[in-house]
């Protein structure tokens, strides 16, 4: 037996063992988990929209000393509330994503295809055993098998990738939904303080200086809501875009340069 066939056994056993691996049950706990921290952000995106929305069709008027004055929070949150828009919109794609490996994961553990494979890995190691050294003529049946096994293969491999790269950037995540929790938080206090005031706002001198420490606070908040914002959008894109098209390419790369001679 030459070192050629024998390594085409080897490699027809390893098939047949996957094929009997359950990969739905290893793998999509890391699928949910990863959709259950999309949807998470997503909520938390959407619920800022909405605050935002409706501090964008406020105007709080402000007359010292006979002179008016309108301010317009929603313009200081313009930048934050269109980045968010983009934000849900991959958050969107993210979760669909997750929701076609999982599909796809399910797909791979039926039984019909799991036989498929297992019946291909038998008839490729008797037709390797059987026939002598130099006359096995069923190279494209071992070629289909690693094929079969290597797609297979590819999405349990893409969750365990991006899971680990997920885990990996949690710190900075958390920080990033940390800093739109706060400026949620505070564009929705100043939304109640506008509904709970009576009789017009901000008549007297006082009044002024708390909306310009609001404004001022808020347009902190905004500042820094952006560049969470921005982690959040480049963490996502390349979890959940990037990393699914990157493996694709690395799949057609691998399936390409096979060759049973």
């Amino acid at each position: 037996m030459s070192l050629r066939q024998k390594s085409a056994i080897a490699m027809a056993l390893i098939c047949l063992i996957i094929a009997c691996l359950p990969m739905e049950q290893a793998f999509a706990g890391q699928l949910t988990q990863m959709l259950k921290v999309t949807l998470t952000v997503y909520a938390l995106a959407r619920g800022l929209n909405a605050v935002i929305s409706v501090a964008q069709g406020t105007e709080m008027s402000i007359e010292p000393m006979g002179l008016g004055l309108t301010l317009t929070p929603g313009e200081i949150l313009d930048p934050l509330n269109d980045l968010i828009e983009q934000v849900s919109s991959v958050l969107l794609l993210a979760s669909a994503s997750i929701g076609v490996q999982k599909i796809i994961l399910m797909l791979s553990d039926h039984l019909l295809i799991q036989l498929l494979l297992v019946l291909l890995a038998i008839l490729v190691l008797l037709l390797l055993i059987l026939k002598p050294a130099g006359h096995f003529s069923g190279q494209w049946l071992l070629k289909t098998l690693v094929i079969l096994t290597v797609l297979r293969l590819t999405v349990p491999v893409l969750a365990l990738v991006s899971h680990g790269t997920q885990q990996w950037l949690q710190t900075e995540r958390q920080q990033a939904v940390s800093v739109l929790q706060s400026a949620q938080g505070s564009v929705d206090q100043l939304n109640e303080s506008y509904q709970q005031e009576s009789g017009g706002w901000f008549n007297n001198l006082r009044d002024k200086i708390d909306i310009q420490a609001r404004l001022s606070q808020i347009k902190n908040r905004a500042e820094q809501g952006v560049e969470a914002a921005v982690y959040l959008l480049a963490e996502f894109v390349l979890i959940m875009l990037l990393l699914p098209l990157l493996f694709v390419w690395l799949v057609l790369r691998i399936i390409g340069a096979l060759h049973f001679r």
